[in-house]
């Protein structure tokens, strides 16, 4: 058993804590773990005079906000559905990713000008060893932070924790890149702080790119997944008496897919024998795919609904 599974084990003890609780871990998690860097990346950078150790603390600092969305979109999205949303609430968080990305974009924009400032006009960055083991500490803990949340949302089948590890991960690059940079200076290479100032904007700039990019494509409507579609089929081949499928639809509300299909049965079967057997398939998917609403229609074998 690793650190992650005993930690998680540790807190969520109980069988009915579900995705929500896991979010709600790796959220307060990433958060103090997140808070804590940037304090001290940035008064480091400030003391060190190094605008890209400054550009780091502040991609710290975003994934201190992307984490609130997390707790925020757990928390929201698992309200019941009401009147007014008929299919729940779970979309809320990919509306507050949106809005973190644009953040994001603004972040990584004013930085990347101050670094362009620094390349124009160098100065000598002071190295400090102190500074620079905390440094590799620091990426090492980011990336145990990757793979806590990567352990949740695959135990959890909850992929905005998986989502939110790639910005721990690029975060342990992005200080990597700077402890690169401080021995650059060192070795009298000053416009390396710039330089790598720019590429740590660039990858906050990437990380709100593939924020709003996926954000987007999920509110717009995406078709299911590769795997997901596999599991369905996997369950209907598996089923006797059902001779072949069509017309698979996935609705994702994100604590919530509604999955509508036809199956093709014997023309010889009575209503009451092929009523059963839909259940059957509507019955099983929904015991193999968390929080599913299953709808199976009946087309007699030559027939189809259009």
């Amino acid at each position: 058993m690793n650190f992650s599974e005993w930690l998680s084990n540790k807190i969520l003890t109980k069988k009915e804590y579900s995705k929500k609780y896991a979010g709600y871990l790796e959220g307060w998690v990433s958060i103090v773990g997140n808070l804590t860097l940037f304090l001290f990346k940035y008064f480091a950078g400030l003391s060190l005079g190094s605008i890209s150790l400054i550009a780091d603390a502040f991609h710290s600092l975003a994934d201190v906000f992307t984490s609130v969305v997390v707790i925020l979109g757990f928390k929201l999205g698992s309200k019941p559905a009401d009147k007014e949303h008929p299919y729940g609430h779970g979309r809320i968080e990919q509306i507050a990713t949106l809005i973190i990305a644009l953040l994001l974009l603004v972040v990584a924009y004013d930085l990347v000008r101050s670094s362009f400032e620094r390349l124009m006009n160098p100065h000598r960055v002071e190295f400090n060893l102190g500074v620079f083991v905390l440094l590799i500490i620091s990426a090492i803990f980011k990336e145990w932070m990757a793979s806590f949340s990567i352990y949740l949302g695959k135990r959890f089948d909850a992929s905005p924790l998986i989502a939110d590890a790639w910005h721990h991960r690029s975060d342990a690059i992005a200080t990597l890149l700077v402890t690169i940079g401080l021995l650059g200076s060192k070795l009298g290479f000053y416009r390396l702080d710039g330089i790598l100032g720019v590429l740590v904007s660039l990858l906050i700039a990437w990380v709100g790119v593939d924020l709003l990019k996926s954000a987007t494509s999920f509110l717009i409507g995406e078709a299911p997944s590769g795997d997901l579609v596999k599991k369905i089929d996997d369950i209907i081949v598996n089923t006797p008496g059902v001779l072949n499928y069509h017309d698979l639809s996935v609705h994702d509300y994100q604590n919530e897919k509604y999955i509508t299909l036809h199956i093709e049965v014997d023309n010889n079967l009575t209503v009451k024998e092929a009523h059963d057997l839909a259940l059957k398939v509507q019955d099983e998917i929904k015991s193999k795919i968390e929080n599913s609403q299953v709808t199976v229609h009946i087309d007699p074998k030559g027939e189809r609904e259009d």
